[in-house]
């Protein structure tokens, strides 16, 4: 199944947000008051955005967050990866990932969910949206 955090969460409404407003830098207070999440798990995921190329850190008075400029047309599915790693596509619920020749009863409806999540996640861009 699917498993979204709500780190990825955070990261893909901060981008989101830093994409809409892409001529300013957001500090973490801001940021952290705007989406009502705690400063030290948003340093976290800022940490990781930074680290992937995502956001551009800038230290000091006036400093903050702000977008790596070409990253608004990045995918939801890129950000989702930033936090969770690859995505790795479940259609089966056994612990083990797969039966031999799997014939689980929910096999069509996890199948449904991941077609859709996989379609919304990549065909989506970071600039599609506005908070």
């Amino acid at each position: 199944m699917i498993n979204i955090s709500e780190a990825t969460a955070i990261a893909l409404h901060v981008m989101i947000y830093t994409a809409n407003k892409n001529d300013s830098v957001h500090t973490l207070k801001e940021i952290s008051s705007r989406f009502k999440v705690s400063e030290n798990h948003l340093s976290k995921v800022l940490q990781r955005l930074v680290k992937a190329d995502f956001l551009i850190s800038e230290k000091g008075p006036g400093g903050g967050f702000k977008i790596v400029k070409g990253k608004e047309n990045a995918s939801l599915m890129d950000i989702y990866e930033v936090i969770e790693g690859k995505y790795i596509r479940r259609d089966c619920l056994f612990a083990a990932g797969s039966i031999q020749g799997c014939h689980c009863i929910m096999k069509p409806m996890v199948s449904t969910i991941n077609d859709c999540f996989e379609d919304f996640m990549t065909k989506n861009k970071i600039n599609d949206f506005k908070i």
